[in-house]
Protein backbone atom coordinates (compact mmCIF):
# COMPACT_ATOMS: atom_id res chain seq x y z
CA UNK A 1 0.00 0.00 0.00
CA UNK A 2 1.29 3.31 -1.11
CA UNK A 3 0.79 5.76 1.56
CA UNK A 4 -0.01 9.77 0.76
CA UNK A 5 2.40 12.08 1.61
CA UNK A 6 -0.29 14.72 2.29
CA UNK A 7 -1.48 15.44 5.84
CA UNK A 8 -5.43 14.01 6.35
CA UNK A 9 -6.80 17.90 6.08
CA UNK A 10 -4.92 18.50 3.01
CA UNK A 11 -6.98 15.68 1.70
CA UNK A 12 -10.03 16.95 2.42
CA UNK A 13 -10.35 14.87 6.33
CA UNK A 14 -10.27 17.48 8.76
CA UNK A 15 -12.69 18.99 11.72
CA UNK A 16 -15.55 19.40 9.07
CA UNK A 17 -15.33 15.81 7.94
CA UNK A 18 -15.12 14.33 11.34
CA UNK A 19 -18.84 16.57 12.03
CA UNK A 20 -20.10 15.01 8.48
CA UNK A 21 -19.02 11.42 9.29
CA UNK A 22 -20.81 11.25 12.64
CA UNK A 23 -24.00 12.87 11.27
CA UNK A 24 -23.45 9.99 8.39
CA UNK A 25 -23.36 7.19 11.11
CA UNK A 26 -26.32 8.23 12.81
CA UNK A 27 -28.57 8.87 10.02
CA UNK A 28 -27.26 5.04 9.06
CA UNK A 29 -28.20 3.75 12.68
CA UNK A 30 -24.29 3.14 13.21
CA UNK A 31 -24.93 0.00 10.49
CA UNK A 32 -23.43 -0.96 7.69
CA UNK A 33 -24.94 0.15 4.48
CA UNK A 34 -22.44 -1.61 1.89
CA UNK A 35 -24.59 -3.43 -0.80
CA UNK A 36 -23.60 -7.19 0.34
CA UNK A 37 -24.83 -6.61 4.00
CA UNK A 38 -27.87 -5.29 3.17
CA UNK A 39 -28.57 -8.42 0.68
CA UNK A 40 -27.62 -11.19 2.97
CA UNK A 41 -30.71 -10.21 5.17
CA UNK A 42 -29.11 -11.16 8.31
CA UNK A 43 -28.35 -9.27 11.63
CA UNK A 44 -26.75 -6.27 10.27
CA UNK A 45 -22.76 -5.51 10.83
CA UNK A 46 -22.03 -2.31 13.29
CA UNK A 47 -20.14 0.74 10.81
CA UNK A 48 -17.57 2.46 12.39
CA UNK A 49 -16.43 3.82 8.47
CA UNK A 50 -18.00 6.55 6.21
CA UNK A 51 -17.54 5.28 2.69
CA UNK A 52 -18.09 7.83 -0.53
CA UNK A 53 -20.30 5.63 -2.57
CA UNK A 54 -18.14 8.04 -6.17
CA UNK A 55 -14.75 8.42 -4.83
CA UNK A 56 -13.50 11.33 -3.79
CA UNK A 57 -10.86 11.12 -7.09
CA UNK A 58 -13.93 10.76 -9.73
CA UNK A 59 -14.90 14.47 -8.46
CA UNK A 60 -11.37 15.65 -9.29
CA UNK A 61 -10.72 13.73 -12.92
CA UNK A 62 -14.30 14.67 -14.04
CA UNK A 63 -16.38 11.42 -13.74
CA UNK A 64 -18.40 12.81 -11.16
CA UNK A 65 -20.07 15.80 -10.73
CA UNK A 66 -21.14 17.80 -7.50
CA UNK A 67 -20.04 17.59 -4.28
CA UNK A 68 -17.93 14.43 -2.97
CA UNK A 69 -18.99 14.90 0.33
CA UNK A 70 -22.57 15.49 -0.58
CA UNK A 71 -24.20 13.29 2.13
CA UNK A 72 -26.33 11.44 -0.62
CA UNK A 73 -22.82 9.99 -1.29
CA UNK A 74 -21.94 8.94 1.78
CA UNK A 75 -22.93 5.62 3.59
CA UNK A 76 -22.29 3.69 7.04
CA UNK A 77 -19.67 0.51 6.33
CA UNK A 78 -17.62 -1.62 8.43
CA UNK A 79 -14.04 -1.98 8.38
CA UNK A 80 -14.13 -5.19 6.53
CA UNK A 81 -16.70 -3.88 3.69
CA UNK A 82 -14.80 -0.10 3.35
CA UNK A 83 -11.42 -2.34 2.54
CA UNK A 84 -13.64 -4.17 -0.28
CA UNK A 85 -15.36 -1.37 -1.81
CA UNK A 86 -12.29 0.97 -1.64
CA UNK A 87 -10.25 -1.94 -3.59
CA UNK A 88 -12.94 -2.58 -6.27
CA UNK A 89 -13.64 1.39 -6.83
CA UNK A 90 -9.66 1.23 -7.45
CA UNK A 91 -9.26 -1.59 -9.65
CA UNK A 92 -7.83 -4.19 -8.43
CA UNK A 93 -8.69 -7.61 -8.98
CA UNK A 94 -8.04 -10.01 -6.82
CA UNK A 95 -4.43 -12.24 -6.65
CA UNK A 96 -5.39 -15.39 -8.45
CA UNK A 97 -3.14 -18.52 -7.56
CA UNK A 98 -1.21 -20.57 -9.93
CA UNK A 99 -0.68 -23.70 -10.14
CA UNK A 100 2.78 -25.41 -11.26
CA UNK A 101 0.71 -26.55 -14.80
CA UNK A 102 0.11 -22.39 -15.06
CA UNK A 103 -3.50 -22.91 -14.33
CA UNK A 104 -5.40 -20.67 -11.97
CA UNK A 105 -5.98 -22.50 -8.37
CA UNK A 106 -9.90 -22.95 -7.77
CA UNK A 107 -10.33 -22.02 -3.57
Amino acid sequence: MVWSKTSRHARGYGAEWDRLRLQILERDGHLCQCPDCRRAGGQPLPAHEVDHIKPKAWFKSGKAQGNPDDPSNLRSVNRDCHKKLTTLQKGYRPAVRVGVDGYPIEE
